[in-house]
């Protein structure tokens, strides 16, 4: 993190101290702080997150990006779940963290700003969902602060935590940023197309996913997901070869495939099917023996024929196929692709990437797909 983010945290920290005077309910915040927040929250959030914290109806319901709708935050939600600290951090970095797309505030937000839109949406909440969030957070009831600078700014600035992480893992795995997650002292950190846990002393690491056992969700996956959207959105359609759906798209699929592969040959002989039921499906190369292995040429002259399609048809049908032009400006995009397989934790084919980001490892039948898609046949 840069000292300008932490010197955010700690203005919010000052902000908080010298708004927390109980209002007439006891409540950490003063009623002046909340009308200032209403102000902010009309101006940054109302859009999304509707008049008086409204939300939308079908908040846990994902949108075919894998994004979870704005919740409510009127206290009919989980917002009253979470402590102070993470409610800050959630408007600092954004909602990700918990499978949603609100962006982060801390460029866009003073702290006082921070500290009374916070204070607005705890006075939509009802008591009893105000009483049962400060009885779990006393010290956050009492005061408004919930943790220390110390607390705060380390689990993000620790450098420390990032670095050790690229003690153990490969040479040259590009390691991210430790980032918050819904447990308070435990930090998320990206290293290649793995996600890892470790304590915010950096001296324990968790391996496995965690479950939200109130949703059901996988948020470890959620996460992956994320980032392979992210990644994903780097290689351009134009790049893909593509079989677009007939008549109006319902979905999209984007397939690593080989063309020497037995099962992605199984899948592309029923990519008509998914055609004629709106799917769109986009394929990016990767040669399961590298770039330069068996079967790389054949590939190659998928994306560098002046009809990729047919090409891709010809190749994956014809047992004596015989690539032709290997050489071209579009020569490059194989290793592109495989570089980006890898990336995202590709190990063989075909590897199917959801509308959401989630990954089909492998071939599964046509009816399979559009099942998960949604898409009645």
């Amino acid at each position: 993190m840069k000292r300008k983010h932490i010197l955010t945290i700690a203005a919010i920290i000052a902000a908080m101290y010298s708004v927390a005077a109980p209002s007439a309910t006891d409540r950490w915040y003063s009623d002046d702080l909340a009308a200032d927040g209403e102000r902010v929250y009309r101006q940054n959030c109302i859009t999304c997150h509707l008049e008086a914290g409204k939300g939308t109806s079908n908040w846990q319901k994902r949108d075919d990006e894998g994004n979870l709708p704005p919740p409510p935050l009127n206290g009919s939600a989980h917002t009253w779940h979470h402590d102070i600290k993470t409610l800050v951090r959630t408007i600092l970095e954004g909602g990700a963290k918990f499978g949603g797309s609100m962006p982060g505030f801390k460029d866009k937000l003073s702290a006082r700003e921070i500290a009374s839109v916070i204070a607005y949406v705890q006075s939509l909440w009802p008591e009893e969902k105000y009483g049962t969030w400060a009885n779990a957070y006393p010290d956050d009831a009492e005061t408004g602060i919930p943790i220390s600078l110390e607390e705060v700014s380390a689990p993000a600035e620790n450098a420390a935590v990032k670095a050790r992480l690229e003690r153990l893992v490969s040479a040259g795995t590009p390691v991210g940023d430790p980032e918050s997650t819904p447990i308070a002292g435990i930090l998320g950190v990206e290293a290649g197309p793995r996600y890892f846990y470790l304590d915010d002393s950096g001296r324990y690491l968790i391996l496995g996913e965690m479950i939200d056992l109130e949703s059901g969700e996988n948020l470890t996956e959620l996460r992956l997901a994320e980032m392979r959207r992210e990644k994903l959105s780097q290689f351009s359609n134009e790049d893909k070869v593509i079989f677009p759906a007939s008549g109006e798209e319902q979905a999209v699929l984007d397939v690593f495939t080989d063309t020497i592969c037995p099962y992605c040959r199984r899948l592309h002989a029923e990519v008509p099917e998914l055609q004629s039921a709106g799917v769109t499906v986009r394929y990016l190369p990767f040669p399961r023996s590298g770039p330069e292995g068996p079967g790389s040429d054949e590939i190659r002259s998928v994306w560098c024929a002046e009809d990729p399609a047919a090409q891709m048809t010809a190749a994956k049908s014809q047992s004596d196929f015989q690539p032709s032009n290997t050489d071209c400006d579009r020569a490059d995009l194989v290793e592109a692709g495989y570089n980006l397989g890898v990336e995202l934790g590709v190990n063989g084919t075909p590897a199917i990437i959801l509308p959401n980001g989630l990954m089909i490892p492998g071939y599964r039948p046509y009816q399979e797909l559009l099942q998960v898609l949604g898409v009645q046949q």
